[in-house]
């Protein structure tokens, strides 16, 4: 890396006016912690000892002077220079920072001549030759471009690079900068290139590729998780099960080991004891781009200025509906609502309108809804009538037979077949979707695809396309909105219609929810569809999920543990397996596998992966994985979890008893 590159920015402040003075980091590159922090005074001395040897390479690239160098590199230069920044800092007028390395000064950062009214400012950065080659710059720029592009709102970036300076070009090429021309004589005579950035042109490495330093620790030990365990207390206290959704329950972690989040950023959380994990599952599978994803973030707010919920449609209505209809080419019209749950019992419902039916059949697939038609036929059961179960029948994926044989013990009487395409565990076999919609047909059912989870993971069109099977209905939700609350039931014109007022048949109340048209979810589903055409997140998911699995299942093998554990699934939904030393599906061990990840910074109960995952995100998962699964080692050769796990193991979400980790 060259001394000093000089770069122009230009960003706008937006509603946080000003720069201040600001520490980025740490984040741990080739195992040393790089952090960017304000200068003081009393960097003096230690300023002096690195700066002054390397007049040669520096003073060349500086700016002219007429003192010399050694009176520039003196400590009463630093102090003189330092004070300097710092007021330019508190006046708005530039943001200055020491690179450290290890918590001793590597080289200087400084974002200077900010010009408000013009939305610039200018970059220069030096490195002492001792760090070079050690990509201590790389991450100091990545740290800068995460906070201007985040924070700062960025939109545009240059570079002016010396002629001839490879490493500072190879640098930026890899960060998304593009060369623009030659500024001749630019500095000292000295020609110098002019490379940029557009935000809209950033690749996904440039936006997030900073390996996290984690303070994770058993608890008591590093930063623990006493906050987190004291807020899960009083959720406990306050909300039945402790959490709004059963499968963030705190059963669904290891004891006193389940982080209660504050904040989340890229593939990134941090929860309130402040520790930081890459996250995998993402928010149930609902976020593909990454949490505050900027162009959703951007659409969100300019909905908000402009009101949220109306006594009449919006022609943001309009067009969401026409963005999705043009995403699904079987669907001639679309509802919009909030929940999963929502669309798939309104499919329910307009089924059995439609056919003059009660009963349901249902793949046996982990979950269509939170109501009685599905509730019923699941172990935690409580509270639905037993007619209400009776009315609904379960068949097995890729089995057709079984099907075929539902339809024959209740001839005329199912009304659909309610099923996900594929799974993270499990392809369609050839032929049996055609197969599920023949039978179908045969016997006068609607089939409905549960698009949940394959809309936007699968495709943006969901699995009916990738697979080449239409269904009559299909339900969607989770990645529409990257985690804000929408989801739809789209289906056949003639279905549809049985819910609104071009219809002679007695009228289906189809959905009708106060807050299913509100706009906010509305710009965020259309900018989420803006994103993945202009875009490839499925592509970056399945690159990502890809070396994932390769990873964790190479470690698993070099460690002989890959028949018990191991990565499994479609690359951009996958989950992991955790077997006991007999090869049976093992709770303590998965909850001692959970365990020892979180203790490394890695907080998921799958490895459901997203957009915002970058390489170095899954080499720390890798890394975190290896170390995870030799204490999973240790346990099997111990011949259980019992000197290793700390508290009960995680018990299913869905059981029908609170048992075994009843409080």
């Amino acid at each position: 890396m060259p001394g000093l590159l000089r770069q122009a920015l230009r960003f706008r402040f937006g509603s946080l006016g000003g720069t201040g003075l600001v520490t980025l980091g740490p984040v741990v590159t080739r195992g040393k912690v790089v952090e960017l922090r304000p200068p003081e005074g009393a960097d003096a001395a230690e300023w002096s000892r690195l700066a002054r040897p390397e007049g040669d390479r520096l003073e060349p690239r500086w700016a002219e002077s007429d003192l010399d160098w050694v009176t520039r590199t003196s400590e009463a230069a630093w102090r003189e220079r330092c004070a300097e920044l710092r007021r330019l800092a508190r006046d708005d007028k530039a943001l200055p920072f020491l690179i450290t390395v290890d918590g001793g000064i590597a080289g200087e950062l400084l974002l200077d001549r900010v010009d408000r009214g013009r939305g610039s400012a200018e970059l220069d950065v030096w490195i002492s030759q001792a760090r070079e080659g050690a990509s201590i710059t790389a991450s100091a720029l990545r740290l800068l471009l995460h906070h201007a592009f985040g924070e700062y709102e960025l939109r545009r970036l240059t570079a002016a690079i010396p002629v001839g300076d490879h490493g500072a070009a190879t640098l930026f090429s890899r960060a998304g900068f593009r060369r623009e021309g030659l500024l001749r004589g630019y500095r000292r005579s000295l020609d110098y290139e002019l490379w940029s950035l557009l935000a809209t042109d950033r690749p996904e490495e440039s936006i997030s590729d900073l390996p996290i330093v984690s303070a994770v620790d058993v608890p008591g030990g590093g930063r623990g998780f006493e906050r987190s365990s004291a807020l899960q207390r009083r959720l406990h206290e306050l909300v039945p099960g402790g959490a709004h959704t059963y499968a963030r329950g705190s059963d669904q972690y290891p004891e006193d080991m389940a982080p209660v989040l504050v904040r989340g950023d890229g593939c990134r959380v941090w929860d309130a004891d402040g520790n930081c994990f890459i996250e995998y599952g993402m928010g149930l599978r609902s976020v593909t781009l990454g949490h505050g994803y900027r162009p959703v973030l951007d659409a969100v707010h300019r909905a908000l200025a402009d009101g949220v919920n109306f006594s009449r449609p919006t022609r943001l209505e309009v067009a969401a509906a026409e963005d999705f209809l043009s995403l699904v080419p079987g669907a001639d019209m679309v509802k919009f609502a909030k929940n999963g749950s929502d669309a798939t019992s309104a499919a329910i419902r307009l089924a059995r309108a439609a056919t003059g039916r009660d009963m349901v059949a249902v793949c046996d697939q982990p979950f269509f809804s939170a109501d009685d038609w599905f509730i019923g036929a699941v172990e935690m059961n409580a509270g639905v009538p037993e007619n209400t179960r009776n009315q609904t029948v379960r068949f097995q994926f890729n089995d057709l037979e079984s099907l075929r044989q539902r339809f024959a013990e209740n001839g005329g009487q199912i009304a659909c077949v309610v099923m996900e395409a594929a799974t993270a565990l499990a392809e369609p076999e050839p032929g049996f979707l055609e197969g599920v919609r023949a039978l179908c047909d045969a016997h006068g059912a609607l089939l409905v695809f549960d698009e949940m989870i394959t809309g936007f993971r699968w495709s943006a069109s969901g699995a009916q396309t990738v697979y080449g099977v239409r269904p009559d209905l299909s339900c969607w939700g989770k990645a529409m909105g990257n985690g804000f609350p929408i989801s739809a039931l789209a289906g056949r014109r003639d279905l549809m219609e049985l819910g609104g007022l071009r219809t002679e048949s007695p009228r289906v109340f189809l959905l009708s929810t106060t807050h299913g048209p509100e706009t906010v979810s509305l710009a965020a589903f259309r900018a989420v569809v803006r994103a993945y055409a202009d875009s490839d997140p499925i592509g970056v998911m399945e690159r990502r999920g890809t070396q994932l699995a390769e990873g964790v299942n190479s470690a698993a093998s070099e460690l002989g543990v890959e028949h018990l554990v191991a990565a499994i699934g479609r690359p951009s939904c996958m989950v992991f397996t955790t077997r006991d030393g007999e090869g049976r599906p093992s709770q303590p061990y998965r909850t001692l596998f959970l365990q020892e990840l979180l203790r490394r910074g890695v907080l998921g109960q799958s490895f459901v992966i997203s957009a915002a995952h970058t390489v170095a995100d899954v080499e720390h998962t890798i890394r975190a994985t290896r170390e995870a699964l030799v204490v999973y080692r240790q346990a099997l050769e111990d011949g259980g979890v019992d000197r290793f796990l700390i508290g009960r193991p995680v018990a299913p979400a869905l059981r029908s008893l609170a048992r075994p980790r009843q409080l």
